[in-house]
């Protein structure tokens, strides 16, 4: 008699609480912060040694999510590969339909002012003001309004 069964191939969602990465001079975590929000912490330096790395680890963790919070506040040093990864986590935030926001060491603020003048990349120095603004995101689209005329639509 053949035994019969089931195996899981797929990681479940809450799976991905804590995790952490150590690339180069960097330690990259992530933490689920809601069902739909992620946070992604990063310590040390990005260079070119880690640069492509952080924007895989990114990439890899914001699958299941809506928002992402990108937390430089501990990085030491941010090369020009770490604005090449933020491109990368900028393009993909977008294909993936994630809202997401930066807050910046001064290193990471100083980098970003000369490669982003326009200031396209959602950078913030604080971490409140970050959680303010994917909030603003988050329950912009889903205003419901009621009127008489008809019914219950979105403002």
């Amino acid at each position: 008699m053949v035994a019969v069964g089931t195996k899981t191939i797929y990681r479940p969602l809450t799976a991905v609480t804590d995790e952490q990465e150590r690339c180069g001079h960097a330690t990259f975590a992530v933490r689920r912060c809601s069902a739909h929000r992620m946070a992604i912490a990063v310590i040390g330096e990005i260079d070119a040694v880690n640069g492509r790395a952080l924007g895989r680890y990114v990439e890899r963790h914001t699958r299941i999510s809506r928002q992402l919070v990108l937390d430089l506040r501990a990085v030491d040093f941010f090369g020009s590969q770490g604005f090449t990864a933020l491109y990368y986590i900028s393009v993909h935030c977008a294909r993936s339909d994630v809202d997401w926001v930066i807050v910046g060491s001064p290193a990471v603020r100083r980098l970003l002012a000369i490669c982003d003048p326009d200031g396209e990349l959602p950078l913030t120095d604080a971490l409140s003001s970050a959680l303010a603004r994917l909030d603003r995101l988050a329950h912009g689209g889903q205003h419901l309004v009621w009127t008489a005329k008809s019914g219950w639509h979105a403002r």
